[in-house]
């Protein structure tokens, strides 16, 4: 998924005033997350907002949640906001365990068979 697709997605849920550019900065921050989780650096911040975004397609949608969850907190929607957070964070833990069991060796891990 591209940031553009992102902000797209978000903006077909969530009504609201907030710049591009602001929306790109909260997707940009959350890249930065799920790059560190995968032991990647972080892209710059000018990186095109036509790129593809670390996530794998099956759990992109965390991006979209987590921005849906940012644009309610900043127009003062707080119940929708904490339910935001709830799925965000059910689909990020989702993410995490399929990164953890598919892709992530474990150091040290190695049978040795005698």
């Amino acid at each position: 998924m591209k940031i553009n697709d992102v902000i797209a997605r978000a903006d077909e849920l969530r009504l609201n005033a907030l710049s591009d550019e602001q929306k790109y900065t909260w997707v940009y921050e959350l890249e930065c997350s799920v790059c560190e989780m995968m032991g990647k650096a972080c892209p710059q911040k000018a990186f095109p907002k036509d790129i593809e975004l670390s996530m794998p397609e099956e759990h992109a949608d965390v991006y979209v949640k987590y921005l849906a969850a940012k644009i309610d907190y900043y127009n003062g929607e707080m119940s929708l906001y904490a339910n935001d957070m709830a799925i965000y964070n059910e689909a990020m833990d989702a993410a995490r365990a399929w990164y953890i069991r598919n892709k992530r060796s474990v150091p040290g891990s190695k049978w040795k068979v005698w």
